[in-house]
């Protein structure tokens, strides 16, 4: 299967859980007022929606031979995202988040299978292959907010199967380590966040070894504030 048809058939288990999710909402849930601190449920479905919108933006340049404008301060483009949405009622993120969706849906369909694989083709990917970034908008992101808002309503074991799923998925996209090791990095901080330690290390661990870039960053990623005191976390960067 070419990497075009893996990537729509990704972000619409993506779009399928987000609509579950939402589905299942008390009114209380909708209509919860959140902070920029603190979000609430529609805040996190705007910020989704934002950054799907953002990433079919960019495909759309990408396909006239321009260069997209980047967010190099992701807090900041958070925030504004914030101030934009907090006062949109739910059905209208709601919609926002379907036309984003149906948008990357059809800017990825449109796109050549080579513009997607060939990590030169656009400058301004920094020799990472355009199919990552869209994968990272609008499967990976959504994945990762939908566990925590399952962690934080006390559904811990879905959180962690649609973590599991997601990191056996995009292993199947790339085998090389570095991919692999971003794949099982990401699961790492899954488990430090939803208090299964042993398992954070472990994964984490094997993401290092695959992929050393991911190192510095480690040391410092709010996500595996839990086990940063774990002898055996402390192990990993004995050199």
């Amino acid at each position: 299967m070419e990497i075009k048809a893996k990537l729509v058939d990704l972000l619409q288990r993506a779009h399928e859980e987000e609509r579950t999710f939402f589905a299942s909402l008390s009114d209380d849930e909708r209509s919860a007022t959140g902070t920029p601190e603190h979000w609430s449920v529609k805040d996190v479905a705007a910020h989704l929606a934002e950054w799907k919108a953002r990433m079919g933006q960019r495909l759309a340049s990408a396909r006239r031979n321009e260069t997209p404008p980047k967010y190099d301060d992701v807090d900041q483009a958070n925030a504004e995202i914030f101030e934009q949405y907090c006062h949109q009622s739910w059905d209208d993120v709601l919609k926002a988040l379907e036309r984003a969706h149906a948008e990357l849906m059809e800017q990825t369909r449109a796109m050549p299978e080579g513009d997607l694989v060939d990590a030169e083709r656009f400058p301004w990917q920094d020799g990472r292959p355009l199919w990552r970034s869209i994968v990272g908008s609008g499967y990976s992101h959504p994945v990762q907010h939908l566990a925590q808002l399952y962690l934080e309503r006390g559904q811990r074991d879905y959180a962690t199967q649609i973590q599991e799923t997601a990191a056996e998925l995009l292993a199947s996209l790339d085998d090389s380590p570095n991919w692999r090791g971003v794949t099982i990095y990401n699961l790492a901080c899954h488990y430090a966040l939803s208090g299964e330690r042993e398992k954070a290390i472990a994964k984490l661990g094997e993401a290092l070894r695959l992929n050393p870039d991911l190192t510095e960053w480690s040391k410092q990623d709010p996500d595996l504030a839990s086990i940063r005191e774990e002898p055996a976390y402390r192990s990993l960067y004995v050199a």
